[in-house]
């Protein structure tokens, strides 16, 4: 009796390291080529402008780089572009566009988010290629 028990106990176990394993790969473990496209979708898909009045780092949201407006609302950006933007730059992005518009005095400067991340993914795509 008791091996029948044990038995299905450790069926139960290696089931169990089974499924969790599964959902582990299939929902948790995106590699890097699916970020860099969900990037690309939701910075396209975004929305926003004002006057930056400070640039920082979230400690509690894993870091991320911040923007604050003037008007109390804050978005995040990528590193490539959170270096682009200066406190006191009036910037806008509109929905559907892959262009951020910055205003800085009498200068108006264009950062291009689709070319930086089709580099980002064609260069994934190579080193996968590669192996």
């Amino acid at each position: 009796m008791k091996k029948g028990k044990e038995g299905s106990i450790w069926f139960l176990i290696i089931f169990g390291a089974g499924i969790a394993l599964l959902i582990y790969f299939q929902v948790y473990k995106k590699d890097k080529l699916f970020y860099l496209k969900e990037a690309l979708t939701s910075n396209i898909e975004q929305s926003y402008n004002g006057v930056i009045e400070k640039k920082y780092t979230d400690k509690m949201n894993h870091n991320s780089l911040m923007v604050r407006f003037t008007k109390d609302n804050s978005i995040g950006l990528n590193g490539f572009f959170w270096d682009k933007v200066q406190v006191g730059d009036s910037i806008s992005k509109v929905k559907g566009d892959s262009i951020i518009q910055v205003f800085r005095g009498e200068k108006k400067l264009y950062i291009e988010i689709a070319p930086f991340y089709r580099r980002a993914i064609k260069s994934e795509i190579e080193k996968r290629n590669k192996h």
